[in-house]
């Protein structure tokens, strides 16, 4: 115990002197060179340069702000693009003189780049981590040289004919309804998605067969409404040899993932429709599931195999049936398994079953999940893997083996330096998990 809690201790400890360590100003040769001066000397820069001052205000607490000036300020494009065309400067926006810099840019939460005429105004200010190509937009949009999604939607107003435009503005969606809040997000949802389902009925089938068109599908193409979605895959395994002449396999994979998330949302809802999909892939979606490239089982005896298995499972709550149609699956599968095989496997388990789970079923859930962690690298999935071991020590009153796969999982959550909401999440219902643990051990 001591020594687990020292571990904690030192891992935390490490993160935070790498956070002590890892100054805001580092710049790669090949990313952005920022500006060394004050923020007046920056504008009186544009002023003599004929530029625009990009800022990016930062607090030296704020973790998405590391990561962006890590891993996209880094970037040789951006740092092409932003050397040529701006003064750029970076300003710790809690300290001195830019407190009230801040302040008069109504700037309230990092990280919050801004783009400034050289006579301080304002061109545009956006709050919000931002990857390479949503922070390319907007220096393109602040230069000059794009123009912003309002221009856009107002151009589709004027004219809500013109495919292009309406192009432009579904494929600059994802990153404007990101910085939407509470209502004003509900309105401009319903309002692209009703403009998205429109603009594909307009070009379908076969003026959607390109990169750009793919990608806005990609975004904008959710589960909520599965009659849409079957829509789109049945458009685009009409065409299938097109789709993939233009864009290679992954509109099959395309086809293949939704396919297989409409069985399985069957199969767990206990509808026997779910045997529908399952045998549209060895006969309707037969050409897009060859992409697997299984070896030495067929992509309709593993979707049979899985489905029927789960089917079972959440419908008759048969769960020595679902063991052994599991082991199957596994043996049949062999190298083609994944870390989420098992992982998913036993997660099915707890979900379908939960509080009827006997010891022996709780032995196998260990088992599985111990495949899947052994094999998994993502942290929120080891995370996931840890917990739910630990879950099954605890019901097996094994609680010296929960306490470690908690605490692990625990010490697992502190690689999430970039993700501070889900970190925190995470971190609470474990330390919960620790507190029942107590009470179960007195």
């Amino acid at each position: 115990m001591k020594r687990r809690r020292y571990i904690l201790l030192l891992v935390a400890l490490l993160m935070l002197t790498v956070q002590l360590h890892a100054q805001q100003g580092t710049e790669a040769t090949n990313g952005i060179k920022f500006f060394k001066g004050t923020f007046s000397e920056a504008l009186a820069q544009a002023k003599q340069e004929n530029k625009i001052v990009f800022v990016d205000f930062y607090a030296v607490w704020c973790v998405p702000c590391k990561k962006m000036a890590k891993t996209v300020f880094t970037q040789e494009e951006v740092g092409k693009y932003f050397n040529e065309h701006f003064i750029s400067l970076q300003l710790d926006a809690e300290k001195g003189e830019n407190v009230d810099i801040a302040k008069n840019y109504k700037i309230v939460a990092y990280p919050t780049v801004a783009f400034i005429a050289p006579d301080g105004k304002a061109l545009s200010v956006n709050t919000g981590a931002m990857d390479k190509d949503e922070l390319m937009d907007a220096a393109k949009i602040a230069a000059g040289e794009s123009v912003s999604f309002e221009e856009l939607y107002n151009k589709y107003k004027a004219d809500n004919n013109d495919l292009d435009v309406q192009q432009q503005l579904l494929l600059k969606a994802p990153s404007f309804l990101q910085a939407q809040e509470g209502m004003d997000a509900d309105k401009w949802v319903t309002r692209l998605q009703k403009l998205y389902k429109n603009y594909v009925a307009a070009k379908a089938p076969l003026k959607l067969i390109n990169e750009n068109d793919y990608r806005i599908i990609l975004s904008l193409e959710g589960d909520e409404d599965r009659e849409h979605k079957q829509y789109v895959i049945d458009l685009m395994n009409d065409h299938l040899d097109d789709w993939m002449k233009k864009l290679g396999k992954a509109p099959a994979y395309y086809i293949v993932e939704a396919n297989d998330i409409f069985a399985e949302d069957m199969a767990k809802d206990g509808n026997v429709k779910y045997k529908d999909y399952v045998e549209k892939v060895k006969s309707q979606y037969a050409k897009a599931y060859e992409v697997v490239g299984l070896t030495g089982i067929t992509a309709y005896e593993k979707a049979k195999l899985y489905f029927d298995a789960l089917f079972n499972l959440y419908k008759n709550k048969d769960v020595n049936g679902y063991v052994k149609a599991m082991e199957t699956y596994f043996g049949k599968m062999e190298n083609n398994l994944r870390s989420a095989d098992y992982g998913k496997a036993a997660q099915n388990l707890y979900m379908a079953a939960g509080k009827s789970l006997k010891a022996k079923d709780h032995e196998v859930a260990i088992k599985w999940a111990e495949k899947a962690l052994a094999q998994e690298d993502a942290v929120m999935d080891r995370v996931n893997y840890m917990v739910m071991i630990g879950d099954s020590y605890r019901e097996l009153k094994n609680y010296t083996k929960a306490r470690e796969y908690y605490n692990q999982a625990f010490a697992e959550t502190l690689r999430l330096e970039n993700m501070e909401m889900p970190q925190a999440m995470l971190q609470g219902a474990i330390k919960q998990k620790l507190s029942t643990l107590e009470l179960l051990e007195k």
